[in-house]
Parts: structure tokens; sequence; C-alpha cells
């Protein structure tokens, strides 16, 4: 077997050999990039997530089964061996790469964990394109970088009713610091502002949304989330020029940030003089009932090695699920442009409850609140409360 599979790591139900590990480490971190094959640990909790999500999918919208999922940046092919391994209804799951080496170790993975992933070499673009004709439920989008070269192909691969599931770790991008970059990857009029995390899964989303209606496709956010370094989101893909006519129309605006409160508005802006990102996705970023499916998922698999972690992403989440197309606040902001102290988070959530409104913590910012409150309100309550201290 040459040199391949100098190491075996477990991951999920899965034994995953990696080469090149050993020689990978700098100042005691592992560095993913130095690996003769991209493997990541860090990327765990992400991989967790994906088992439960893929099978809350399968479950609720997969009436033909088995169904095939396609993954055609596989690296050491750890993701679809776990799929192909942990879950249910699968039938076909292709994994590719365009590195001969990675297709060799992921053969050598599938072949070690007893399970039937078709493994094929080339580009993910052009294995995307090849399956046009194959009854896809699943693509996995999990590049190093930037996922929008392959939006393009993995929504033409997927049938009626799939799922796109995609990681972007250009957040340097997608958050605004790299504002020409983002205009040319993403058409998007992005900058730097307290609220870039939410920003750039919104503008990741809207991206695709447009390329789904140059198709006549309309996409419909399961869950999203920002963790760590990177944005992953699940999108569920509908057929219909009329349908993806009212995304257009009803979905896809713009977010505004005004300076002088450090309140973020979605839609339309709530200042005279304010600063516009996008256009982005201004619709609902979860559905309830399946972040609540994923999160059984997630509490049911005992196994999983990010299980703690997953659970209080998730839990998190479902709180703000009923919130989704509201941005969320980030006291930071508020206090830091009207110059004055910052009050705890818990003491703004529990005012906002007393008056009437819907107000959850986020998990995009430990200082941040999600409140169907109108922001210029929730400024004023920060305000209130700051004066009170």
């Amino acid at each position: 077997m040459s040199r391949l599979g100098q190491a075996v790591v477990r991951e999920g139900k899965a034994l995953i050999h990696v080469d090149g590990i050993e020689d990978a480490y700098a100042g005691g971190r592992l560095e993913p990039a130095w690996m003769p094959v991209f493997y990541n640990p860090a990327m765990i909790p992400n991989r967790d997530i994906s088992v439960a999500a893929l099978q809350a999918y399968i479950d609720v919208y997969a009436p033909h089964r088995p169904v095939n999922i396609v993954e055609p940046l596989t690296a050491t092919g750890v993701r679809s061996v776990r799929y192909a391994l942990e879950l249910e209804g699968t039938g076909r799951v292709i994994a590719g790469d365009i590195d001969p080496r990675a297709v060799e170790l992921a053969r050598v993975n599938a072949e070690a964990n007893g399970v039937n992933v078709e493994v094929v070499e080339g580009d993910a673009r052009c294995i995307l394109y090849s399956l046009r004709d194959t009854p896809v439920l699943v693509a996995d989008i999990d590049p190093f970088g930037s996922p929008a070269p392959f939006i393009d192909a993995a929504l033409k691969a997927l049938g009626r009713g799939g799922l796109l599931a995609v990681t972007a770790t250009d957040l340097a991008v997608l958050e605004g610091s790299k504002a020409r970059a983002a205009l040319r990857r993403y058409m998007a009029r992005l900058e730097r502002i307290p609220h870039s995390k939410e920003v750039a899964v919104r503008a990741l989303i809207g991206y695709i949304a447009r390329v789904a209606a140059s198709m006549d496709k309309a996409v419909e956010p399961l869950l999203s989330y920002y963790q760590g370094h990177y944005v992953r989101l699940y999108l569920r893909v509908e057929r219909g020029a009329k349908r993806a006519d009212r995304m257009l129309e009803e979905q896809l605006g713009y977010l505004y940030h005004c300076p002088e409160d450090g309140t973020a508005w979605l839609g339309e802006p709530g200042c005279s003089n304010p600063r516009s990102l996008g256009p982005l996705w201004i619709g609902s970023l979860w559905d309830p009932r399946f972040v609540d499916m994923t999160l059984r998922q997630v509490e049911a698999r005992t196994y999983l090695q990010s299980r703690r972690e997953a659970i209080k992403l998730l839990s998190i989440i479902r709180g703000e699920a009923g919130l989704g197309t509201v941005v969320h606040q980030r006291i930071d902001s508020i206090a830091s442009s009207m110059r004055i102290s910052m009050p705890k988070r818990v003491a703004v959530l529990d005012e906002l409850s007393k008056m009437g409104y819907r107000a959850v913590e986020t998990h995009f910012s430990p200082v941040g609140v999600r409140s169907d409150a109108d922001p210029g309100l929730v400024a004023g309550v920060v305000r209130r409360l700051s004066e009170g201290s």
C-alpha cells in the first residue's frame, strides 16, 4: 500500500488512514495544508453535524430510497466514508478528487471501512456535470477556500427537491475585509461591520440563490451557521421559474448598518445615512423543524466526538430559528456607537421579553441578541439599561 495510510485516526464510526500527519505540525499545531492529502481534525464538528443533518433530510425529503450522494472534493474520503457508514437509506455515494494521491487514499479508506464508496478522479465540476442524468439527492461541496466555482455544477447535479450542503472558509472575503474579492467572487458589495459573521452567511446564500435563479431554481435555507473558521449551509433546492421569481423578489435585498447607533437592518434602513451591503439573502436562515430534527439526530448519536459542542450550537440556533428574518444586534456595537457602557446581554434579553418581544441569544456573537423588536428599540433598551446601571 506504499506510504499511504501510515497513521489511522478514528472519526465517527470510521477508521481513517491519513498520510504525513506527523510532519504537518508547526509550533504544536497541525497544519492540514502541509499534508500530502488534506485532512483537518478541526472540521470534525462540521462532519458530525453533516451526518445528523443528512439523516434528517433523508428521513423527511426522500420518499424514494436508496438515495445518491456526491462529494466531489473528497481528499481522504472521510466525509463520504462516514455517509456510507453512518447514514440509513443511502445508495450510491460518489466521492471525487482531482489529486491522484487523494483518490488512492480515499479508496483505501472506503475498503478499510467496508463501505461501497465510488471514488473517481477528476475535476469537481466535471464530476458534478457528469451526473446530470443520475438522480442525486445530496451534493456536498466542502472546498479549501471558496465554494463559488462549484455552485453552478452542484445545482445542475441535484434532482428535484435535492439538498445542497456547502462549506466556505474564505471568511475574509465573505465578511467584507476584502471588498474587491467579494464583488468578484460573490457579486456583492460587502464591508467589515460588527455583524459581519451573519453578513457572511447571508452573502453566501444570496450568491447561491442568484445562481439557482438563473436555471429556474429556488433555494430554501434549512440550517445555516458560522462556526470557528467556516460557514456551513444546508439548502433545499426546488425547480420552477415562478418559485425563482418569488425568491428574487422577496428574499434578496440589502443589509444596512447605522453607524450612529450601531444597529443593523434587513430590507430597509433605519437611519438617514446607512452603509448598505449586498445584495444578499434577507429571508429566513433556518427551518425550525429541520433544526430540531438535526438536533435530535445529534443527541441520539452518542458516538460523535463533537456531540456536546454540536448540541450547544444547535440548541442556540433552535432558539434563533423562529427569528430568521431579522438580523441580530450587537450590544457592544450599540454601546460603542452611543459612547455608553455596555449592559449585560441577559439584562437586554429580559427587558425585551418583559416588553412583549421575542428575544434570544445568537450563535453569531456572545454579545448579540436576536429579537423581533425594532432595532432602534433594542438600541433604546441598551441605552436605558446603561443609564440605569
